[in-house]
């Protein structure tokens, strides 16, 4: 039965997990996967090579999703 509650209903329109961008540092065609270098530092595998390397990429849940603008990134401390 589908909710009558407008937030529960609205949050079910949002896209679940989180969307990071990294850059690729190299892909693996044979396991369809690639090494990519979060923006603190950290290396993760993400599944998907259509990025090359060099470039940024948005991963999202594990999943390289498409290129990434190579823009400045700015740290603010409030």
């Amino acid at each position: 039965m589908a909710t009558v509650n407008p937030w529960k209903r609205f949050i079910g329109l949002l896209p679940g997990g989180s969307r990071v961008v990294g850059e690729v540092l190299s892909i693996d065609p044979a396991t369809g996967s690639s090494v990519v270098e979060l923006r603190n530092g950290v290396q993760i595998t993400a599944l998907g090579v259509g990025v090359e390397p060099g470039l940024r990429a948005f991963i999202t849940a594990g999943q390289i999703t498409g290129p990434a603008p190579n823009l400045p990134q700015y740290d603010i401390e409030v």
